[in-house]
């Protein structure tokens, strides 16, 4: 029998990971504006896509952020700051305690969710923000307390009757993630005010 240690095998799953992670990416494509194929568009054949090129990280990842809030009802601000405080945007990011990828979700959530590859950014993101929106809906859309269960999970949210548990790394996560959605929000402020000069 072959045996083979934590850190040997977290290497290798790393490995892995990075591998699929890029042929990933290598394979998601938009079209190029202006470009010309000779595929017709199945609706109007006027239009036509040539030249595609590949999505880069950060597009991938708003295209997945707006998909999940559009599909669950999330704010967009919300799942960027969970994403950064889980993962720090790390999509291999792995936890002592096995949660995975981007929003980091434990295995059984990940399976209860479908997720098959808790590091595919697509899937990650989106039950991720299932998982949220479940919490949200639990506790009456109060964001600081699915906050909570999201870190400590809903049962001790619920056993500390329905306030924050008294956990030292779940209180310090729910402000450090709302004040994470503050700086999100105050960039989109910026920003539009930048293009409205």
């Amino acid at each position: 029998m072959l045996r083979i240690n934590a850190h040997d095998f977290s290497n290798m799953m790393r490995l892995q990971i990075n591998q699929q992670i890029a042929e990933r990416l290598s394979g998601i494509h938009r079209p190029t504006v202006g470009a010309v194929t000779n595929r017709p568009h199945p609706v109007d054949e006027t239009l036509q896509v040539v030249n595609t090129k590949p999505l880069s990280f950060e597009e991938t990842l708003e295209e997945a952020i707006n998909l999940a809030s559009t599909t669950h009802g999330v704010d967009v601000n919300l799942i960027r700051a969970i994403i950064r405080a889980e993962s720090n945007y790390n999509p291999l990011a792995v936890s002592h305690a096995g949660a995975m990828g981007l929003m980091q979700l434990m295995p059984a959530t990940a399976e209860r969710l479908g997720v098959t590859n808790a590091f595919d950014i697509n899937q990650n993101i989106n039950a991720g923000t299932q998982y949220m929106a479940s919490l949200l809906e639990r506790f009456d859309g109060d964001v600081e307390l699915a906050l909570a269960a999201y870190n400590a999970g809903w049962p001790r949210v619920q056993a500390a009757g329905n306030t924050i548990p008294q956990i030292a790394e779940t209180i310090n996560y729910v402000p450090r993630v709302l004040g994470f959605k503050q700086e999100y929000i105050l960039q989109q402020y910026s920003q539009a005010s930048n293009q409205r000069r």
